[in-house]
């Protein structure tokens, strides 16, 4: 077992991180195959539209009910067994949606998929930590995001060409060969020490309270809860509200692809404008203000300018997950040592906000009338403008 300070070389660092985006965009891209699937999955089930929600969000659940404990669990065994366990129960459960025969048993198996990207996305920064510099994880989250993207643009895409049951199988058959390349690629490497700023070693009651005092920690949850939101509730519902407009199914999930692309460019674009200018807030709130207009009235252009609004309001999405998700190794107080404890907490706010907000506020307020629900997801970006002017000034920093 190597050390934290054991750094692999340059062309294991890249081969480690291919391995970790195919993690992350292995439960995604199975997750938004459910997206244009979604009048045939509605019909086949009758579902009503809150019921198909939760089959979408399903895959969130893991992360709010474990997302807190696996970052415990990762400062204290480290990250390869751990997520070896949780990509494993993501290849069982797409394995389960394949051969799924009515909504409980879908609705379980979307359950195990999410395993691996909640993990992830709760120890992400503290993994890569152990690779980059605390300042430049921004950056490699964010071509990290770009690569979980493209998964969703080709799945919103090309999905329903391919059909349900051969879109599920490919979806298996690639979260087998990711915990085949997690198990053989990625280095066993120890759980650095947990200590505070005076070094002083902490114990596990210690580090949580810690991580429960500060506010960053919270500031920063709270921001990245309304993006997904707003992210989860546009993603899960533009191509069966454009199926409303008189889209066909192909047209609406490849317009909804559309916004995938803009979440693509987002994610690979923002974090290094960020880190440019030295402007990290107020490009996260500006990307917040835009999200709020996009979120009300993206659907609903005319045209070309439908793609154009789509791909806009995407691209704030992935600035704002790309942004946020790289924080915990940044926020003052928390550092690589408690990471994955403060990123646990993080990751559970972002998925209570995306499963909570679009199913349990959104759908029943709008009850069917679309262009309610959008503006309510539009609203739901306000907080997050806010939430980033009490962001720590010391992320605003140029490199």
């Amino acid at each position: 077992m190597t050390t934290l300070n054991d750094k692999p070389s340059n062309s294991r660092r890249i081969l480690c991180v291919i391995v970790f985006a195919l993690a992350y965009a292995a439960p995604n891209f199975a997750q938004y195959q459910v997206s244009p699937l979604g009048p045939e999955i509605k019909a086949l089930f009758a579902l009503s539209d809150e019921k198909f929600q939760s089959l979408f969000t399903a895959p969130m659940l893991p992360a709010i009910f474990l997302g807190f404990i696996s970052g415990m669990m990762v400062d204290r065994f480290g990250y390869k067994p751990i997520l070896a366990v949780a990509i494993a129960l993501t290849a069982i459960g797409a394995w389960g949606r394949f051969f799924s025969t009515g909504y409980g048993m879908m609705f379980a198996s979307m359950v195990l998929m999410g395993f691996s990207a909640a993990f992830i996305s709760a120890n992400g920064a503290k993994i890569l930590s152990n690779f980059f510099h605390p300042e430049r994880i921004s950056v490699v989250m964010g071509i990290v995001l770009t690569i979980t993207t493209t998964g969703m643009v080709l799945s919103m895409a090309f999905t329903t060409g391919m059909g349900r049951y051969r879109a599920f199988l490919l979806a298996a058959c690639l979260a087998t060969l990711v915990l085949v390349l997690w198990v053989a690629v990625m280095p066993n490497l120890k759980p650095s020490r947990k200590e505070d700023v005076q070094g002083e070693k902490l114990s596990l009651g210690q580090s949580v309270l810690a991580v429960l005092k500060n506010r960053y920690v919270w500031n920063t949850g709270i921001v990245i809860f309304f993006v997904n939101a707003c992210m989860t509730g546009m993603g899960s519902f533009i191509p069966t509200a454009l199926q409303s407009r008189g889209f066909s199914a192909d047209a609406a999930g490849l317009a909804g692809a559309f916004l995938m692309v803009g979440n693509l460019l987002g994610s690979l674009l923002t974090p290094t404008i960020s880190l440019k200018t030295g402007k990290f807030r107020l490009v996260l709130a500006i990307c917040g203000i835009v999200a709020a207009l996009g979120c009300c009235f993206a659907w609903r252009l005319p045209g070309i300018w439908l793609y154009v609004g789509l791909v806009i309001v995407g691209y704030t999405f992935g600035s704002g997950m790309a942004q946020t998700l790289s924080l915990s190794v940044r926020l003052p107080g928390v550092g690589p040592a408690l990471a994955g404890t403060a990123g646990g907490l993080i990751s559970t706010l972002d998925l209570l906000g995306a499963v909570l907000m679009p199913a349990h506020v959104a759908h029943p307020i709008a009850g069917g009338n679309y262009d309610l629900y959008f503006l309510i997801l539009g609203i739901f970006a306000i907080p997050w403008v806010i939430g980033v002017a009490v962001l720590p000034k010391s992320l605003d920093v140029k490199g």
